[in-house]
């Protein structure tokens, strides 16, 4: 696990090295903005701005682009508290509580286990503007590096 002072630290990383991609992939797609964290129960926050090409025919966001956006927070979550330098999904579920309408989400992630080859995450998003719950997800990532 990293130390509380390389958390923050880590994760301004991971985010830099999503931007400064040279190859678009649905990290540097999503944009993911670290938002907040609290070391002591091993959480972050990321905030997702809503984008056109994540909508469906309804207007609201795509259940793909949904589940890639709490892959990606909890994937960075891992990745800022541990000391591994790359991470594999080896299981997602979601829970959808009602559309993703607004104009920005925050991903509220929290890391459940934290095992040597393996860790739990959980995550729920929250609509920025109202705060509403829109959705939640577990994981189980694996350490690939």
């Amino acid at each position: 696990m990293q130390s509380k002072d390389k958390v923050r630290e880590r994760m301004e990383d991971i985010t830099k090295e999503i931007r400064n991609n040279k190859t678009v992939n649905m990290n540097s797609l999503l944009s993911p903005e670290p938002y907040g964290y609290d070391e002591d129960n091993l959480s972050a926050q990321i905030r997702f701005v809503r984008k056109d090409w994540e909508r469906n025919e309804r207007g609201e966001i795509h259940g793909g682009a949904i589940s890639a956006m709490f892959d990606t927070a909890m994937g960075m979550t891992v990745l800022a508290y541990s000391d591994s330098e790359g991470v594999s999904t080896a299981d997602l579920s979601v829970s959808f509580i009602r559309p993703f309408l607004g104009d920005s989400y925050i991903v509220k992630t929290e890391i459940i286990h934290l095992g040597r080859s393996l860790v739990r995450v959980r995550a729920t998003a929250y609509d920025e503007g109202n705060g509403k719950a829109l959705a939640s997800a577990t994981s189980n990532f694996v350490h690939v590096k």
